[in-house]
């Protein structure tokens, strides 16, 4: 049986070990944040965005304003449809947040990766507080196992108009929803489009 030389082991052993840096840095790599700074859900996959020019600016303070009250739901809670679109949103005082929601089948954009903790429907729930909460961050999506509101007797926010609750102010641009609070913080969401801003 022939033997191997000294030399000979010593360039294994250093093929070896690149191979395994190789390795090292490509898993690694896979755990990185991605490039728009969002962190990955998963810690494998980015998070893919959509188009900025989709995400509905701040509203004017020429926009017009509706009444509040005529989108109460008696409970609490200020709930509308998103202009001729499939999305809604509730914005509850009590709780100091605002939630965007829309059905799975609504949404055209990329789906978005599902931390793994979450068994729901991921991506198609974004919420808002109107202060840092005691954990989490302001604003973010939502792992859901259900509709939080029932969108089916809720007033339409018509396209071009806002309207303020407690701490938010949403506004309807097309067939999206763009709601922010007193910091400047927001969300959005369409059929189209989705926006995260902490």
């Amino acid at each position: 049986m022939p033997t191997l030389s000294q030399g000979t082991l010593a360039s294994m052993s250093r093929l070896t070990a690149v191979a395994l840096a190789l390795t090292l840095a490509i898993g690694l790599g896979g755990c990185a944040t991605s490039s728009d700074g969002a962190s990955s859900p998963t810690q494998t996959q980015s998070i893919p965005t959509p188009d900025p020019a989709l995400i509905p600016d701040a509203p004017a303070e020429t926009i017009t304003a509706v009444d509040a009250a005529a989108y109460d739901d008696g409970f609490g809670s200020y709930v509308f449809r998103v202009g001729d679109g499939p999305s809604w949103c509730t914005i509850t005082t009590d709780l100091d947040q605002v939630l965007c929601e829309q059905n799975e089948a609504a949404a055209s954009y990329t789906p978005i990766p599902a931390p793994a903790d979450c068994e729901g429907s991921y991506g198609y729930q974004v919420r808002l507080y109107g202060a840092q909460p005691e954990s989490g961050d302001i604003a973010g999506f939502v792992c859901s196992t259900g509709q939080w509101q029932d969108p089916a007797g809720a007033q339409v926010l018509a396209a071009g108009t806002k309207i303020t609750a407690g701490a938010f102010t949403c506004y309807v641009k097309d067939t999206a929803a763009r709601c922010q609070n007193e910091s400047g913080q927001f969300i959005a969401l369409g059929p189209k489009v989705w926006a995260i801003h902490n």
